[in-house]
């Protein structure tokens, strides 16, 4: 099927998102942020990437919105290559990322105007538009408010109705349940799932289980770059304590050893990113390693080759939600 035709028509089943091979190595970076990601997304999925913070998810979405060239491998979206046609690609998808900047004096309307503008959508189709869009968001009756009076959840889904403007195939929302609270989560995902029942695709990433959990058709569980499990929501979910992974907790003898523990053990290569918590009243560290019992006796033979003095370490089975750490 050759591009072209692939993106003016999309057949239920069809595989709109289709990976191969992607990694990426940042410059000045030993390890790679993404390695070998492969990955087939149907459309009308809404589909979840959960990791911790450095598992390569938004450079996965970056790549996916051509603002980010992978080393190896393509991405094919709806048949269209981002390698070799990112502006067609552009046309394809709506891109959301973590942090999103806003005129604070401008208004709600205004906003969705600006976007549609550069999209080339004028006149009585821009009018009918925005009132489309502020409807399907429910924030027809803010269309006149400012920006910077609006709460958390109201500019979230004021973001997700810009990504709409040019009608795309895709959705790439980077974090976004970030900071809602849960009444805000909930309309969320009510918006998504509405979203989908429109034909929609959905990518979405997160570090918090539950976010994804309750959003999701699929999942796709990363760490260092990698995918490690891909499927049906429950199924991941219910695999995710069979994956390999040690949480750790050690008390020192001194401030200095504690000080020195927490450097030592950010170089050990089996430790999850960011899962190290120290307790300087108790002389405690904790962490999160990625394997079984092996890799938590190498880790202490790690701490005391280094010269540090460990007078307690204990180890326990991480689940998920310890993994990926608190959100």
């Amino acid at each position: 099927m050759s591009e072209s035709s692939a993106a003016a028509s999309v057949s239920p089943g069809y595989n709109i998102i289709d990976a191969q091979g992607l990694s990426k190595r940042y410059p000045g970076q030993k390890a790679y942020a993404l390695e070998d990601f492969t990955l087939a997304i149907p459309q009308g999925t809404i589909f979840g990437l959960i990791g911790p913070n450095g598992a390569g998810k938004s450079s996965v979405l970056k790549i996916l919105a051509t603002l980010l060239q992978p080393d190896r491998g393509d991405v094919y979206v709806a048949g269209v290559s981002v390698r070799r046609n990112p502006h067609k690609i552009r046309y394809l998808i709506g891109y959301m990322p973590d942090e999103y900047g806003l005129y604070q004096n401008m208004r709600v309307a205004e906003y969705l105007e600006f976007f549609a503008a550069c999209y080339g959508i004028h006149g009585k189709r821009k009018t009918r538009l925005i009132g489309e869009l502020l409807e399907l968001v429910e924030l027809d009756d803010r269309r006149n408010q400012e920006l910077g009076t609006l709460s958390r959840g109201m500019k979230q889904r004021l973001c997700l109705a810009h990504t709409l403007v040019h009608d795309p195939k895709v959705l790439l929302l980077d974090e976004p349940a970030a900071g809602l609270d849960p009444p805000a989560r909930i309309e969320l995902r009510e918006l998504l799932r509405e979203l989908s029942r429109m034909g929609k695709t959905i990518i979405l990433s997160s570090h918090v289980l539950n976010d994804v959990q309750q959003m999701c058709d699929t999942l796709g569980i990363m760490a260092h770059g990698r995918l490690l499990s891909y499927g049906p929501t429950v199924k991941v979910v219910n695999q995710i304590d069979k994956l390999p992974r040690r949480g750790i907790k050690l008390r020192v003898l001194s401030e200095a050893d504690l000080h020195r523990a927490v450097q030592v053990a950010e170089n050990f290569p089996l430790l999850t990113k960011r899962s190290v918590h120290t307790d300087p009243e108790s002389l405690t560290l904790e962490a999160l390693l990625e394997g079984d019992d092996r890799t938590s006796a190498a880790f202490l033979a790690h701490l005391t080759m280094s010269g540090i003095f460990v007078a307690q370490y204990g180890q326990s089975t991480a689940r998920l939600e310890e993994l990926f750490l608190k959100g």
